[in-house]
């Protein structure tokens, strides 16, 4: 190529000028530039051969360059220069047509370079992007799939729990049920004891009853004589029956005296004391007691109140008109103070006046002397002495300020509470009878000696 450049420029070559084959952009094939140079010389022909045929493999080397290596295009663009630098020292026309075209051809490959570069960058961020995007998509995906999983062990664990929860529970109710169900077994098994060795007893106490039957018909008088004290005891502190009392313990003591056996005489001496006891006690029947004070309670309402009442004024003598003319002056004052007396009239009078008493009033006053007689006579009943007392207080003082104490109906009724009150209803009765702990001895030791009486007889 240098050997030929030479001699380009020994044959004394034109300066360049502008030539017809200086034309817009030539397409990149060489093999069509070939045939566009066919009408020139044929010298310059071969030097454009010459020139050019070196050149195309270069340019194939650089676009094999620039797929391999981006600077490649750099090179092929040096080596460009350098031919067309040769080609100008020449001088002929025929050698700086290729220059030209190469020159042309240059920002066609810079373009397409940088098209197919961008396109690269662009498929490069379109990669990136979608790479990012199906980065962040996984990840999200990831997420979920641990917080699915994540829910699911909650909901196993919770469940779990649940379940040891629920076998806890299950566990301790069987427990309880079997300790109650060995407690209730127990219960039974003691109780089906009781009830055999309750059995054995009745069946022996019915043999020994019958072996024993009709030997001493007499002892069945302590039971009876026993059985009238206990219902003493009951009449007195329940019924606080004293009169019956008495009696049954007299009942008692006559069947102690029908057996005519000196053993029983301690027995009987503690009934005569019992008795004796019974009768020191306050005599007083507080049933007619109460039987009184209800009669009071029927008489309150015509008991007359103190309430107030106009004085009745007595007409005054003379004034009668007289029919002789000559006192005519006397028979004048008369008719005018009959005619004026229905007018005004007064009357001195130095007594005190007590207040009117309303309908309410004498209303309330009557009931509040019916209540205080009912709680004197639910005190005798139930003897309660100073309950007994104030209410009958109560009575009178509610008598003396509301009813006409001058009236005869009043002044009986006050006596009647007044003879109620001084009467005495305090009563004390004993804790227990003496007779019956030893009535209980007695009997008591005769069905043992019974009993091994007749364990010892076959």
């Amino acid at each position: 190529m240098a050997n030929q450049s030479d001699t380009n420029n020994s044959s004394g070559g034109k300066p360049k000028s502008d030539t017809p084959q200086n034309k817009p952009e030539q397409p990149k094939d060489k093999s069509s530039s070939a045939p566009s140079n066919a009408p020139s010389s044929p010298a310059t022909s071969t030097a454009s051969t010459a020139v050019i045929t070196p050149a195309a493999p270069k340019a194939e080397s650089a676009d094999h360059g620039t797929k391999k290596n981006p600077t490649a295009p750099l090179k092929s663009d040096n080596n460009v220069k350098k031919t067309t630098s040769a080609s100008d020292s020449s001088g002929t026309p025929s050698a700086t047509s290729p220059t030209k075209n190469q020159k042309n051809q240059k920002p066609a490959k810079t373009g397409v370079l940088w098209f197919v570069t961008i396109v690269n960058l662009l498929i490069l961020l379109l990669i990136v992007a979608g790479a990012y995007w199906g980065w962040t998509q996984w990840e999200q995906q990831k997420q979920t799939q641990q917080s699915t999983q994540s829910e699911q062990q909650d909901i196993l664990t919770r469940q779990a729990q649940q379940n040891l929860s629920i076998t806890d529970e299950v566990k301790e109710q069987n427990s309880r049920l079997e300790s109650q169900l060995r407690s209730v077994n127990k219960e039974l098994q003691s109780a089906l004891e009781e009830a055999e060795a309750a059995n054995n007893q009745s069946q022996a106490n019915k043999q020994m009853l019958s072996s024993i039957a009709g030997r001493r018909p007499a002892d069945w008088l302590l039971a009876e004589a026993d059985f009238l004290v206990r219902m003493a005891g009951r009449k007195l502190w329940l019924e606080h029956d004293l009169k019956t009392a008495i009696a049954m313990l007299q009942s008692a003591d006559s069947r102690l005296q029908d057996l005519d056996d000196p053993s029983l005489l301690p027995v009987r001496e503690r009934l005569a004391n019992d008795i004796q006891t019974l009768a020191q006690v306050n005599p007083v029947s507080l049933s007619s007691i109460a039987l009184q004070i209800s009669a009071l309670l029927s008489q309150v309402d015509q008991l007359p109140l103190n309430t107030f009442e106009r004085p009745d004024i007595a007409p005054q003598g003379g004034e009668d008109v007289s029919d002789s003319v000559d006192d005519w002056k006397a028979n004048l004052s008369r008719a005018w103070a009959a005619f004026t007396k229905d007018f005004f009239s007064y009357k001195k009078k130095e007594i005190e006046v007590q207040p009117y008493m309303s309908a309410q009033q004498q209303w309330l006053a009557t009931e509040q002397l019916k209540l205080s007689l009912l709680q004197a006579q639910s005190a005798v009943l139930k003897e309660s002495v100073e309950l007994y007392q104030q209410s009958l207080q109560n009575a009178q003082r509610v008598l003396d300020e509301s009813f006409a104490v001058d009236e005869s109906a009043v002044v009986q009724f006050d006596q009647r509470i007044e003879e109620l009150a001084e009467t005495d209803i305090e009563r004390v009765y004993p804790s227990q009878f003496n007779a019956a702990p030893a009535l209980q001895d007695i009997i008591q030791q005769r069905i043992d000696n019974v009993f091994v009486n007749g364990a010892s007889q076959p």
